[in-house]
């Protein structure tokens, strides 16, 4: 199976660490603090149930000199990514690919000013990356061909669905339409038209059974296309268009009122959607 090595041991990396080896490949997951690592990595594979045992630690980029795929992983700064693949270049390969989880960035802004940039493709996973199987594949314009065959055959491997998209566009598929519902959903809040928790329901118990089924277009097409444009006539002009979210500024904090052990209750029950969904499909 494929060597590979993933930079970065937040959320993601750490559990793309645990999907990658639980999938026979040797992994190794790269960290400035092992040790913090570690703990990281135990604790993602207690809520997933996967082996952390499998999945080698090293704290320094030179543990990826043997790898034949790099994952990067870590915090969203454009600046700090494309200083990581400069140090890579001196580490791997040429072309060795390097598979972006990037969630904003076109490959061509990861790639700038970086040597042997059409290997450096993204995939972007969905947290919880255990999971979730699908990947949104955005290849360079000039893309290493045999890089991205590696990328898409390495999430095969590991039973994702990569998506490739036809075109870059900001923040991809998947975030456009999140965000695109969650200024609805924030918006409806702030204007005192139902409480957090009540618009949660209704996505929970409406829209995303039937997204989960079907996507939001072959609902359409079940729903009747004019009907849909019917509606679309008269509560389009009425969303919300701000170019922020103004729910989400501010110090940080919870959107909803918790109780205690009702977030733990949440991330099960996600859990146990995501299975469902699985074994329907």
């Amino acid at each position: 199976m494929m060597r590979v090595a993933i930079v970065g041991a937040g959320t993601m990396g750490t559990r793309l660490a645990l999907r990658s080896a639980a999938h026979g490949c040797p992994t190794t997951l790269i960290a400035r603090d092992p040790q913090r690592a570690a703990l990281a990595l135990e604790d993602a594979a207690r809520e997933s149930g996967l082996d952390a045992s499998s999945v080698t630690i090293g704290e320094d980029l030179h543990a990826a000199a043997n790898a034949e795929l790099v994952a990067e992983a870590i915090p969203e700064d454009l600046a700090k990514k494309q200083a990581l693949y400069r140090a890579l270049d001196a580490i791997v390969g040429g072309h060795v690919p390097i598979a972006s989880g990037t969630s904003t960035f076109v490959p061509e802004r990861l790639g700038a000013g970086v040597p042997h940039a059409g290997r450096i493709v993204v995939a972007h996973m969905v947290h919880p990356v255990t999971l979730c199987p699908i990947v949104e594949v955005v290849p360079p314009a000039e893309a290493d061909t045999a890089a991205l065959a590696t990328v898409e055959a390495w999430l095969g491997a590991l039973a994702m669905r990569p998506v490739r998209l036809r075109a870059p566009v900001t923040g991809f598929i998947i975030n456009r339409l999140q965000f695109a519902l969650v200024r609805e959903a924030a918006n409806l809040v702030e204007r005192g038209v139902a409480a957090a928790a009540d618009v949660d329901a209704i996505v929970e118990l409406a829209l995303g059974p039937r997204w989960a089924a079907t996507g939001p277009l072959a609902s359409v097409d079940l729903g009747g296309r004019a009907t849909f444009a019917d509606v679309a006539r008269s509560v389009v002009p009425d969303l919300d268009a701000r170019e922020r979210i103004p729910l989400l500024d501010g110090a940080g904090g919870a959107l909803r009122a918790w109780r205690e052990g009702e977030l733990d209750e949440a991330r099960a029950r996600r859990r146990r959607v995501y299975d469902a969904i699985d074994a329907a499909r």
